[in-house]
């Protein structure tokens, strides 16, 4: 594995990624950025007459070897262990580990036998520069203890903020516009012959592949030493590209699609619509109730009311001439009852009389029953294209078919299932979009109600309950199902309440245990492997989604027991999950009852923490993991950012009450809009860049201002 080096400044107490001075030159391989190291091998490589012209080389050493990985990430098993056992049972010495990455990037700059590049690690693995387990790694002989690795000023001390902004480097302007270079030079047609020769790209001839033919070396000690000094001392990766330069990224303006919230600088571009032609929302409208659930698709919108019926709306979207603005249509197609009947204990979560009301699943002081029963909302529903649908139209975008974002209306409602639960008999059921019609039906094992739901890719689901149990299943997808399935899992199918129906669109996984209470609140990543639950005593339990199995447990209060949140009296204090959220980077927020949201790493290290000053019904992350995106009691949508959870810009619709429930679309668009369902059942749109014509056909323009 191969990543450049991307950053030159390791010493400024701040990072400016606007300015060129920052980076390393990715034109030049790491041997020729120091002119006088350069003029210093190239007389050395001028001085190898005994040696064939094809043999001679520049570096003899490599940017890329096995045992660079292990000198990288020796700090973590199991690369600790093998770090042990490339250096003969003990650690290297301490003056040659790594221990200080500003020493390690002048090492790379002025040592000749030292022009190793990075790993991927360095951009999504903070882990890997804590000595977490303690070992002993000895003090260098400038009387150094060498424990963590020193990282740059301006990572204020946290492995975590360096590789979040390691990670912005990585993205950012300069390194988008010059990375092409480094990738001819590692993959491209500067990697051999003539072009690597004027790029001073040129390693032993061992590190190549094809070189030579092992198969055609007879003597054994020849053989033995030819494998031994390409698996020791570096491969070259493949040449990819013989001939041409690889292409330039394009110019972010260029891009094809444009994630929101993605420059937190422009937030005060934000601009909040609210369509006036809805279901619900104004006297003798349709839909009763509150919005409880949003979910955006391709081209159509599907919205929940408080009093169980279903809104679809057309949505689409468009940009103008010159990729400066956008617009949106957002029109009422059809509006249906669900069709199903008890669906929660208590009857008044639905007050139709009042539809500008908050429903009693935002209360906060009745977040639950003494049963551990949640109210309906945003958590009770998800809206999915069934697994085998969904791998239908992945095998027709193989094929050059159209996309599954270029589906017809008529043909993604037909493959697509809502899901819902909050029933007295504790089932979920899965229901056809398009005619509503009950498709299955099953309690998954579950003790009791089914709190809450969360779905992943559109295959994957888990409940949350109130027995403390998770459960994981697979939507629509029969081969998954046999794959992921554990044991308890296929033993316990035979006693589990379902459909009778002849088609299974619901199959149990996994059962995941760890809470003593119960199931408040779930998230599902298929990407990092990792389910994560809360529940009503302050507990986080992360397991994996694959085989199901326990990872780690995180006690909410004893967030105050860190030295930055030191709190005596929250510390004893018991307070029930409310929200829970986790980015791909693996960061995940947590909201509790009493308004509190604390920022861990999934591997349970805390980050940050801030009080949201109020009660928060629905938080999403967005797309690109640095902006959080918050709606609740205060009848406001706040953007936070993620590495400090500080508010970086607010969004008032109070004229609408309480926030219910927020949703993004898609990220792959030409634009991304935020979905926000209010108390009053009317959905807002929040976008940037709208076309002046917007404002004509949707009522309200209220505008973003900034925080701090």
């Amino acid at each position: 594995p191969i990543f450049p080096w991307i950053l030159a400044d390791y010493e400024s107490e701040t990072l400016d990624l606007n300015d060129s001075r920052t980076f390393r030159d990715l034109t030049k391989p790491v041997g020729a950025l120091n002119p006088d190291r350069l003029a210093q091998l190239i007389d050395r490589y001028n001085s190898l007459d005994g040696f064939p012209e094809e043999q001679k080389f520049l570096y003899g050493s490599h940017y890329s070897s096995p045992g660079f990985v292990l000198h990288y990430l020796m700090r973590q098993e199991p690369f600790t262990s093998m770090h042990i056992a490339l250096q003969s049972g003990r650690f290297d010495c301490p003056d040659r580990l790594f221990f200080d990455i500003a020493g390690t990037w002048k090492g790379c700059l002025t040592s000749s036998s030292d022009v190793k590049e990075l790993i991927p690690e360095f951009f999504t693995c903070p882990e890997m520069f804590c000595n977490t387990n303690d070992f002993d790694l000895g003090t260098t002989q400038s009387k150094v203890k060498v424990h963590d690795v020193k990282l740059p000023p301006w990572a204020k001390g946290s492995a975590h903020e360096f590789v979040r902004l390691h990670r912005l480097a990585l993205e950012s302007d300069y390194v988008s516009n010059n990375l092409h270079n480094w990738i001819d030079l590692i993959f491209g047609y500067k990697q051999r012959g003539e072009e690597a020769a004027k790029a001073h790209n040129v390693f032993h001839y061992l590190s190549y592949e094809g070189s030579v033919d092992i198969d055609k070396i007879t003597d054994d000690i020849d053989r033995q030493a030819t494998e031994t000094h390409i698996q020791n001392f570096g491969q070259t990766p493949s040449q990819l590209m013989m001939k041409q330069p690889h292409p330039p990224r394009y110019p972010r303006a260029d891009a094809p699609c444009r994630p929101i919230c993605q420059d937190l600088s422009k937030l005060k571009e934000l601009r909040c619509f609210t369509p006036t032609s809805q279901f619900g929302g104004h006297q003798g409208s349709e839909a009763n109730g509150a919005v409880l659930s949003i979910h955006p698709l391709s081209t159509c919108c599907v919205v929940v009311y408080g009093d169980l019926s279903i809104g679809t709306y057309r949505w689409a979207t468009s940009s103008g001439s010159n990729r400066s603005a956008s617009s949106f249509a957002f029109k009422m197609l059809r509006h249906q009852p669900l069709g199903t009947r008890n669906m929660t204990l208590n009857p008044e979560v639905f007050n139709a009389e009042h539809p500008r009301s908050a429903s009693l699943a935002t209360r906060k002081e009745e977040f639950s029953d003494r049963n551990g029963r949640l109210a309906m909302g945003n958590w009770s529903f998800a809206v999915v294209m069934g697994g085998a649908a969904k791998s239908s139209y992945r095998r027709r975008q193989a094929s050059g078919r159209p996309k599954v974002t270029d589906v017809p209306l008529s043909t993604l409602e037909a493959s697509s299932l809502i899901l819902s639960t909050g029933y007295i008999d504790g089932c979920i059921r899965a229901h056809a979009l398009d005619s509503l019609r009950q498709k299955d039906r099953s309690d998954g094992g579950h003790k009791g109600g089914i709190n809450c739901l969360s779905v992943d890719d559109e295959e994957l689901l888990c409940t949350g309950g109130q027995d403390g149990t998770v459960r994981v299943w697979v939507i629509d997808h029969q081969f998954m199902s046999q794959a992921l399935a554990d044991g308890y899992a296929k033993t316990a199918s035979a006693g589990i309440l379902s459909s009778t129906m002849s088609t299974k669109v619901l199959s149990l996984c996994h059962c995941l245990i760890g809470h003593s209470a119960a199931i408040t609140c779930v998230s599902i990543s298929s990407d990092l492997d990792v389910v994560l639950s809360g529940s009503l005593d302050g507990v986080i339990c992360i397991h994996s989604l694959r085989t199901g199995e326990f990872r780690r447990k995180i006690e909410a209060n004893r967030f105050y027991m860190e030295k930055r949140y030191r709190d005596a009296e929250r510390s004893q204090k018991i307070t029930a999950i409310r929200k829970i959220a986790v980015s791909r980077h693996g960061t995940m927020v947590v909201h509790l009852n009493d308004g509190m949201l604390h920022s861990y790493s999934v591997n349970g290290a805390i980050l940050c923490g801030a009080d949201a000053g109020e009660v928060l019904n629905s938080m999403k992350i967005c797309a690109d993991g640095e902006a959080l995106v918050t709606g609740g009691e205060s009848c406001h949508v706040v953007i936070r950012k993620m590495s400090d959870l500080t508010a970086r810009c607010v969004l008032d619709l109070s004229t609408h009450g309480p926030v219910t429930d927020i949703a993004l679309t898609s990220p792959e668009s030409a634009y991304q809009y935020i979905l926000v369902g209010t108390a009053d059942g009317k959905v807002t749109v929040i976008g940037e860049n709208h076309t002046e014509q917007e404002d004509e056909h949707h009522g309200g323009n209220e505008m973003a201002y900034l925080v701090g």
